[in-house]
């Protein structure tokens, strides 16, 4: 990792222990929207380091500042979680919640200098079971046809690139070109948590199942009760 790199990870590291102060419920919205707006700089400059390290093919230091910038997207999600609440937008606040936990998860994954970040990762959950009802899931079955590695292009699996690795400050994804879907399942453990059933038929009232309020229209996938 380069000198660049490694003095703001360092600055990083100090910035972020003063922000997880606000990171709780009972702080004022106000200081959390502020916190937000600061980290949206740091990542700026996280962002720029990591092109820099690109254009000269230094690819531990960019993947560096990819965990770098993936800590700061968990930090500005959780930040967003708690200002979603008191919006009185659960729906938005459990986005912003599985929002965090893919960029902690990413941040671990991209360089070994986020290895601390599992506490984070753990912490955050258990915020899932204590802010919100046990939640059902969806699960598409689908038959992939023609996948294609975002990183050199070719057809996923003849190429050496591992689907959740960093490349280079990429991480490597398979981009579904043509398939099949086959069915959708309920599911306890899903691939993605943002795929989940957000209305419920009760007693013959359509309810949002994260509040419970009413709700006039279906425009979900729907379990009666």
């Amino acid at each position: 990792m380069n000198d660049a790199a490694k003095l703001f990870n360092e600055k990083l590291n100090d910035i972020i222990r003063e922000c997880m102060r606000f990171c709780f419920l009972s702080r004022g919205k106000e200081f959390q929207l502020e916190k937000c707006e600061e980290f949206e700089k740091i990542k700026e400059e996280a962002i720029n380091l990591k092109n820099e390290a690109i254009k000269v093919e230094d690819e531990d230091s960019a993947n560096a500042m990819l965990s770098s910038e993936e800590i700061i997207n968990s930090i500005i999600n959780e930040l967003e979680m708690w200002v979603a609440f008191k919006d009185d937008n659960s729906n938005a606040a459990w986005d912003y919640l599985i929002d965090a936990e893919m960029s902690t998860t990413n941040a671990i994954r991209a360089h070994s200098i986020a290895a601390h970040w599992e506490k984070n990762a753990e912490r955050l959950n258990k915020l899932e079971s204590l802010l919100f009802p046990p939640i059902t899931f969806l699960s598409p079955g689908m038959i992939i046809k023609y996948g294609e590695c975002s990183i050199c292009g070719k057809e996923y699996g003849d190429c050496n690139h591992i689907r959740g690795k960093a490349y280079m400050g990429r991480f490597c994804s398979r981009i579904l070109k043509d398939v099949e879907v086959e069915e959708v399942s309920f599911t306890n453990e899903p691939a993605n948590k943002h795929c989940l059933v957000t209305a419920i038929i009760d007693k013959g009232v359509t309810r949002d199942f994260l509040t419970w309020k009413q709700i006039n229209s279906l425009s979900s996938i729907l379990i009666d009760k």
